[in-house]
């Protein structure tokens, strides 16, 4: 899954790239394990001669923009539709080389975003519906462009109103024809406020965070502090010397698997687990079906579905592996309307 990092220039929002990908990306691009010690002791216990394990794909490659040129935004916002999820880097720490805002004022950064998301998507939703109306002139409509139209139209008065398309719901059979327009304001989101070193512990205290904390509450948006510079600091320690490192700033660990994981929570998937001798982590949305799972792990296993063998890993490892979990009776016959559970281990049982 693809994470754009999203900032005005000069917050940080590439020193926090360098941190998460430990000095490692490429072009802008990493691609980072999830830490999942649940898995590797699977992959253990299975023997496995490969381990591919989920990852995230953090993206720090979005086209430069000037902030005094606002017109300039719309590139880059317009690469972030392909992303599954949005990071908002928002400056709390005082520079001397951030010519574009010399006030710290995170919420008027994060406004600037949530307002730039609206009315890129409303120039979507307009540039659609001018195409549709087109259609329409000629009679070669269908009944879903029909449909398609009416709740575009609801879409554009709800951005009208200044209000998320998130409360906007979008039927099941119309996703589809939504889903290349990457809708921004849709995205899971979340916002780093990235701090100085000297505040790290103590942003309750700063009424600018406050302030940051309050309104991001008000919107129902997950928010996170860290320290970028020394974020990316720490990754150059030996693992000996991190606890001293941390210590010194008053921290008992590092806060990037912090952002992990609230970045994970509103992507609002789940893994599941295919073992043996290649042994792998899947990710698949919460409600997520036995079906789903397999068109995930290849569409010629959703194709020929017939059931999945399902266990937790839990049992698995408790009872020394798949074939002990079978003879304990841990393992179910399920079938393509299983709702999966985070942490199934599942072998599709197919015929193509």
């Amino acid at each position: 899954m693809k994470i754009a990092l999203i900032a005005i220039p000069l917050s940080g929002c590439t020193t926090l790239f360098e941190a998460l990908s430990g000095g490692h990306g490429r072009d802008g691009i990493a691609s980072v394990p999830l830490p999942d010690p649940r898995f590797h002791q699977l992959a253990q216990q299975a023997g496995a001669k490969k381990i591919v394990p989920v990852s995230l794909e953090w993206h720090d490659d979005l086209p430069f923009w000037q902030p005094d040129k606002p017109e300039t935004v719309r590139q880059p916002l317009s690469v972030a539709r392909q992303s599954d999820a949005l990071v908002l880097v928002v400056r709390l720490f005082d520079s001397p080389y951030a010519p574009y805002h010399t006030s710290i004022d995170p919420v008027r950064d994060l406004r600037f975003w949530l307002d730039e998301f609206l009315l890129s998507d409303m120039q979507v939703i307009e540039n659609r519906l001018e195409r549709l109306q087109k259609l329409f002139q000629s009679h070669k409509e269908s009944a879903g462009d029909r449909a398609e139209y009416a709740l575009l139209e609801r879409m554009r008065q709800a951005i009208d109103k200044g209000k998320s398309l998130k409360e906007i719901e979008i039927p099941r059979d119309l996703e589809p024809r939504l889903r290349g327009f990457g809708f921004l304001t849709r995205k899971p989101i979340v916002v780093v406020a990235n701090v100085g070193e000297s505040l790290l512990g103590n942003e309750p205290k700063e009424p600018r965070y406050q302030a940051l904390s309050a309104f991001c509450e008000s919107q129902h948006i997950s928010l996170m502090t860290l320290c970028a510079t020394f974020e990316r600091d720490l990754q150059a320690v030996s693992e000996e010397e991190r606890a001293e490192f941390l210590a010194m700033v008053g921290l008992s660990e590092s806060r990037l698997p912090e952002l992990v994981r609230a970045v994970y929570r509103q992507l609002r998937v789940q893994v599941f687990y295919t073992i043996g001798n290649d042994s792998r982590a899947w990710l698949l949305p919460i409600g997520g079906t036995a079906l789903d799972a397999a068109g995930t792990i290849h569409s010629d296993l959703a194709r020929g579905f017939i059931r999945a063998e399902v266990c937790s890993a839990e049992d698995v490892l408790a009872h020394g592996g798949w074939q002990g979990a079978q003879k304990a009776n841990k393992v179910r016959l399920e079938g393509r309307d299983y709702v999966m559970r985070d942490g199934d281990v599942v072998y599709i049982r197919f015929n193509v």
